[in-house]
């Protein structure tokens, strides 16, 4: 489900392995307790394993619907938002709970934005837009 369609396929897809790499990242840089780096690891590599997996332009082996991925999109997104309350990492993992749950924030933001029926996304390479 989005409201706007502004976000294309292939901006949504550098979108999420930016955001998993990033995750993944800053989890590993900034260090803390076992909860608050293994949430930004799993969820991370959870996203690259699934954006691999999705049928948009990025994706590798494409068995995910990309419209099923986005309600995979909301759901991890919630996951980041609550991840620091549940585990309970909020007050020693300040840092890092922040950033999970403005990355959460982001995710939906992208999410309410990306074009999820694009047809670009199922297309082969450089059939988009072909009339013929």
């Amino acid at each position: 489900m989005s409201l706007f369609k502004l976000i294309p396929a292939w901006v949504h897809g550098v979108a999420d392995f930016g955001s998993a790499f990033f995750l993944i990242a800053v989890a590993l840089i900034v260090g803390g307790s076992a909860g608050a780096v293994g949430t930004g690891v799993a969820v991370g590599l959870t996203l690259i394993v699934v954006s691999l997996l999705t049928d948009y332009p990025l994706g590798v082996v494409r068995v995910i619907p990309f419209v099923v991925h986005s309600a995979g999109d909301y759901l991890g997104a919630l996951l980041l938002i609550a991840a620091p309350f549940v585990v309970g990492f909020r007050e020693s993992d300040g840092g890092l709970a922040a950033v999970y749950v403005a990355a959460g924030v982001a995710l939906i933001a992208v999410s309410l934005l990306t074009n999820y029926q694009d047809e670009a996304a199922t297309a082969p390479a450089g059939a988009a837009g072909r009339t013929e």
